[in-house]
């Protein structure tokens, strides 16, 4: 069970976190708790594998990137080694096993335009123990802002 202040800083940091010097103590000044309190309740919950990132959400297309989501059909018993190897890459995001006919899932972005992208999806194509990939580029971008009240 989520406690008080807990429940005020997961929600908190949800719904926003300021870009400001120091966005903790901001976070904490909205809701009435200190930065070290709000530092605590977030580096706990993190341990605990209940947050895995705190990080910026950003329009890659205005800032000259460009990306897609893909999808594998990758032989069972290379699926670890070629999700290893595609999770090096510092564009992939999401890289993730899921049930059916394509068996591995990611998004990949690159500076630059498609040709960069799909030259990318190309080297992972090659790797031992891929059987098939399909690239999905986005043709309408929807910005859901999801959150979890806890």
């Amino acid at each position: 069970m989520v406690k008080g202040v807990e429940k005020l800083v997961l929600d908190a940091a949800q719904a926003d976190i300021p870009a400001v010097s120091r966005p903790f103590a901001a976070l904490g000044a909205s809701i009435g708790v200190s930065e070290a309190e709000v530092l605590k309740v977030l580096k706990a919950y993190k341990r605990k594998g209940v947050i895995r990132r705190i990080g910026g959400s950003f329009e890659t297309r205005k800032l000259g990137f460009s990306s897609t989501l893909a999808g594998m059909r990758v032989k069972p018993a290379r699926l670890a080694a070629v999700a290893k190897e595609i999770s090096k890459f510092p564009g992939v995001t999401h890289c993730y096993e899921r049930a059916g006919e394509m068996n591995l899932w990611f998004t990949v972005g690159v500076h630059g335009t498609m040709a960069g992208v799909d030259k990318k999806i190309a080297s992972f194509r090659r790797l031992p123990g891929v059987e098939k990939c399909c690239s999905f580029p986005v043709k309408r971008m929807f910005k859901i802002k999801t959150m979890f009240p806890i």
